[in-house]
């Protein structure tokens, strides 16, 4: 009795480190997928930053438009209002494209903490469907008699 006892304690013991090192693996490589959607997504942000750095400097020299603008108002009164005007409405449309720029770039670097964190969610859901699946397994049917007996 103390035979039986000590082999299915063992055999409860192998099957358990066996399921640890089986949670380890897919821990590991869960943490390796992360990994390569983080790296993509910073490498995604790399690209934004010119992209800013351009707007930024649209919106210094629309800037700068603006102020040369209204030096020559002051200074010449040969251009006639209605061209003035003209003028000023298209610098107005410039600045409110560039503001809608500056909205779009701060999208997208938003973007990535969103995609990240769907990204880790789905992985997650993925997992526990996974587990579940292999929790639901059961062991076929023992036929009533063997063959050949």
């Amino acid at each position: 009795m103390a035979k039986i006892l000590k082999d299915l304690f063992l055999a409860m013991l192998n099957a358990t480190l066996i399921l640890v090192a089986l949670c380890l693996v897919l821990l590991l490589l869960l943490v390796g997928k992360v990994n390569s959607l983080s790296d993509s997504f910073a490498e995604h942000l790399n690209v934004v930053g010119p992209l800013t750095q351009s707007v930024q400097d649209t919106g210094s020299e629309i800037a700068a438009l603006r102020t040369d603008l209204a030096a020559l108002r002051s200074q010449s009164q040969d251009l006639s209002s209605a061209t003035m005007a003209r003028i000023d409405a298209r610098v107005t449309q410039m600045e409110e494209r560039l503001q809608g720029m500056q909205n779009s770039m701060q999208d997208l670097r938003d973007a990535p903490r969103t995609l990240l964190n769907d990204a880790i969610d789905r992985a997650a859901d993925q997992a526990v469907l996974g587990v579940a699946r292999l929790r639901g397994c059961v062991p076929g049917e023992a036929p009533e008699q063997l063959p050949g007996s």
